[in-house]
């Protein structure tokens, strides 16, 4: 099947925005005589009018070849077989082969017990035409090929006229394509967030049906993508989409229950059912610089926290311990990570008003995590709307301390905690939540 082809006059894609480093890549396998490609979600974003964070590369070369024409190229995986390509500044370079579906050469695999059929894609290393690796790919957006030849865009999988459509689609069937791969649903939601596209309602319909498989999926990789999510500033409609779906009950149960409890007035720290959304909308707000993700989860995690009675009359530290205990692995959180974690969110307690009078800990400001504590205790009172005036006297303490006569000012190496005007304002928002299966989803999918 011959893609369709859209010339350089029908297209908005210019070299000029395209970084230097991967045009020399696919200049040099195409004078090699490869065929070389800027493909996924590089030609997206470039279509789109947005900066692409990644330039990735297919090319006919095999990864020997292409080891050979760039002596500062490094092999790795071992599931997908890729060549790195290091330039200056750490950036790295993707470049890999052409693939194709790997066969199934006995057919589907046999059931087990259950009945259930693992439709999972073990291995990917078997080489094909571009036409296979486009169809291979996860959504048709990410399915588009930029050829450096005659500067057009080969479209295998209809992906240019879905970018249009402001849709996000599976290449294929996507009961399969979710089953071959799991994580595509926690993508699809990525996507949809990230660009405001809607959902194709097939693809919509087969991920509600098939969350549970995510459980079938590679634990790093499900904790990777819900750190990415957290990273990606749209957090919070992630999450309405994660819950819409059904996902997030089958990936954080824990936060899922929280949400059902909010929901019903359960909550006592939580009467409106919201304080967890108006946090993620918090979060999404924070500048790049200080999105450490220690301080994302401890944000995730404060809920939680709050209704274990983080700041009640009991001791905090065993509670907060209890909560990292039972959702630091879940999420991924290195060690390391979840004692800072702990620490943030530990913190809150220390910050509240106390009876007697009160002098300035300068040895708590002088821990590394206060920047990120203070962060989470800003968007705390915003969220709630009560604690103002605490706010106001850390606010003038914090300025004195510094020398500065405003928080804005203080250095904080590595860090940048979006103090004064930068940490956002609390808008009014209603969420009404919704259980997959039940209607209701006309906002969140288009019809082919």
């Amino acid at each position: 099947m011959q893609p369709k082809v859209y010339p350089r006059t029908r297209h908005p894609v210019s070299r000029k925005n395209i970084d230097p480093d991967a045009l020399k890549v696919l200049y040099r396998l195409y004078r090699a005589g490869h065929t070389a490609y800027l493909v996924g979600g590089g030609v997206r974003d470039l279509i789109l009018g947005r900066a692409p964070k990644d330039f990735d590369i297919a090319t006919s070369a095999r990864p020997s070849q292409i080891k050979k024409l760039f002596r500062n190229c490094r092999l790795i995986g071992r599931r997908f077989r890729l060549a790195h390509v290091h330039f200056g500044g750490d950036k790295v370079l993707e470049v890999s082969t052409f693939r194709r579906e790997p066969d199934l050469e006995d057919g589907l695999p046999e059931a087990d017990e259950d009945g259930f059929v693992d439709l999972q894609i073990r291995m990917d290393n078997t080489f094909g035409s571009p036409e296979e690796d486009a169809r291979r790919r996860d959504f048709t957006v990410n399915g588009l090929f930029y050829d450096i030849d005659d500067y057009s865009i080969l479209d295998y999988v209809g992906g240019v006229e879905d970018l249009h459509r402001s849709i996000i689609r599976t290449i294929g069937d996507p009961d399969l394509r979710f089953q071959e791969d799991p994580v595509r649903m926690i993508r699809a939601v990525k996507f949809c967030a990230r660009l405001g596209f809607k959902m194709d309602r097939a693809t919509w319909e087969a991920m509600v049906a098939h969350r549970w498989a995510i459980e079938r999926a590679a634990a790093p990789r499900v904790q990777e993508e819900i750190a990415r999510l957290l990273e990606s500033g749209t957090a919070c409609r992630c999450m309405e989409l994660l819950d819409d779906s059904g996902l997030l009950e089958v990936m954080v149960p824990e936060i899922f229950a929280y949400l059902e409890r909010a929901d019903h007035g359960q909550v006592a720290e939580d009467l409106d059912g919201q304080l967890y959304y108006r946090l993620l909308r918090s979060m999404d707000e924070l500048p790049r610089t200080s999105k450490a993700r220690p301080l994302l989860f401890a944000i995730m995690l404060a809920p939680l926290c709050l209704e274990a009675g983080l700041l009640g009359t009991e001791p905090p530290d065993p509670l907060v311990r209890k909560v990292m205990k039972e959702l630091g692995p879940r999420l991924g959180i290195s060690r390391k990570d979840q004692e800072r974690v702990t620490q943030i969110l530990l913190t809150q307690r220390r910050m509240l008003p106390r009876k007697r009078k009160r002098t300035f800990p300068k040895a708590l400001v002088a821990r590394s995590y206060f920047p990120e504590a203070f962060v989470l205790y800003r968007m705390l009172v915003q969220a709630t709307g009560s604690g103002e005036a605490e706010l106001a006297w850390w606010n003038e303490r914090l300025g004195e301390f510094w020398g500065t006569g405003q928080v804005s000012s203080q250095p904080s190496p590595g860090f940048a905690p979006p103090y004064g005007d930068q940490a956002g304002t609390t808008r009014p928002y209603r969420r009404r939540r919704r259980r997959p299966g039940r209607g209701g989803h006309q906002e969140l999918v288009a019809d082919s």
